[in-house]
């Protein structure tokens, strides 16, 4: 039973087990870090990637809507590339062209009404939140940045109901517990 030949390849075995639970284990660890980020970039874009300024994309989006003016996706992204290079008032212009044509858009609606709180125009932001609201009840984006506009007003029991209203719609909502702390911190700032 213990032949020289049995015992050579129980070692082997071994040998071979051990090599591949090691190589296995390095391709694991390998998977589940983060890429490096290139110094030079300073952005996760893929190597090689061509350096495009805000303008050429900006010229870009103009180009495509000159092309497709009822296009309400494009509409939407270029307004949200507008709102993301903190041009506000221009993002306003074109969530309202998408409303116009998607009037039961609450995602739309959300956004318009976003872009309007960050214009300085409180009033319509509100209005449009709520036309939002009255369209799906339990839109959850709209809901979400309702928390984020009654803390940023100071208004903590408003922000505090529509969170409750949140947890009942969806306990394991993904933002829930940043909007709590948010909440928190800024209610003990008072």
């Amino acid at each position: 039973m213990f032949s020289s030949r049995n015992i050579h390849f129980a070692i082997l075995g071994i040998i071979l087990g051990a090599t591949s639970g090691y190589i296995l284990a390095f391709y694991q660890v390998q998977a589940s870090m983060a890429p490096a980020v290139s110094r030079s970039q300073g952005s996760n874009l893929p190597s090689g990637h061509p350096n495009v300024s805000n303008e050429q994309v900006l010229a870009m989006f103009k180009a495509a809507l000159e092309k497709n003016p009822n296009d309400t996706t494009l509409m939407t992204k270029y307004a949200n590339f507008l709102f993301d290079l903190g041009r506000a008032p221009e993002a306003v212009e074109w969530f309202q062209k998408v409303v116009a044509l998607q009037p039961q858009n609450a995602d739309a609606r959300t956004d318009l009404a976003t872009a309007l709180w960050n214009a300085g125009q409180k009033d319509k932001a509100m209005t449009e939140y709520q036309t939002a609201l009255s369209i799906d009840p339990k839109h959850m984006a709209t809901l979400h940045n309702l928390v984020i506009v009654y803390t940023e007003d100071r208004n903590f029991p408003a922000a505090e109901k529509t969170l409750k209203q949140m947890e009942g719609l969806d306990p394991k909502y993904q933002g829930l517990e940043t909007l709590k702390a948010r909440l928190k911190e800024l209610e003990g700032a008072k």
